[in-house]
């Protein structure tokens, strides 16, 4: 039976201000090993919400996820593949998950950043796009998502994102990667997008 590892981190005041106060680029990354079979729980709860930028240094698949505090329900959650990187935001009342399906240890680094009081601006904010990836084909897809990911949607799978309004996302292929999607307010929360007929329309544009 899988057991679960819960890692808590709770910032102190200092450590706090000393976070808000850098910028994704200087801030340095920390590397977190998890054992086999186990989840781990990490949770920053003086911060009232926060990004983490992560990085798959395994060989296996890590799964990804922010969860509610009250009901540790599914927010939004998908799998980082082996030597990919991902962005997750993290909102007040959730924590960051981290799952390890595998009999071998994963490694991960990360590196954690919140936006100072300034930058905030709710209007932009609310200009996302909640839904889901969905490979219906027997084959694995490498998607790049500039910035923020570059996931391979393994055969009949599909994978949760929630992405800005101008977000583009590509087909990897050999030369030049084939433009697949750009996100607008056209997509519907919770809506699945089958990867398959966006690559047969991309092909077949005129």
């Amino acid at each position: 039976m899988k057991t679960k590892l819960i890692i808590s981190f709770i910032l102190t005041f200092v450590m706090f201000s000393l976070v808000t106060a850098q910028t994704k680029k200087t801030l340095p990354k920390s590397t977190i090993i998890i054992p086999p079979k186990q989840v781990v729980r990490i949770d920053y709860p003086y911060m009232k919400g926060f990004s983490v930028k992560l990085w798959n240094k395994s060989k296996y698949e890590l799964g990804v996820s922010s969860r509610e505090f009250v009901t540790d329900s599914l927010k939004k959650g998908f799998g980082l593949n082996k030597n990919s990187y991902a962005t997750i935001q993290i909102l007040e009342n959730q924590y960051l998950q981290l799952e390890n399906r595998y009999f071998a240890p994963l490694k991960v680094e990360y590196n954690l950043f919140k936006e100072g009081p300034g930058k905030k601006n709710k209007t932009i904010a609310n200009r996302t796009a909640g839904f889901y990836l969905v490979n219906s084909t027997a084959q694995t897809l490498p998607i790049l998502i500039p910035g923020i990911m570059n996931p391979k949607l393994t055969p009949f799978s599909q994978s949760g994102v929630d992405l800005p309004w101008g977000q583009k996302i590509f087909l990897k292929t050999p030369g030049e990667n084939l433009l697949l999607l750009t996100v607008s307010d056209t997509i519907r929360k919770g809506s699945l997008i089958d990867v398959a007929d966006l690559i047969d329309l991309a092909l077949n544009k005129d």
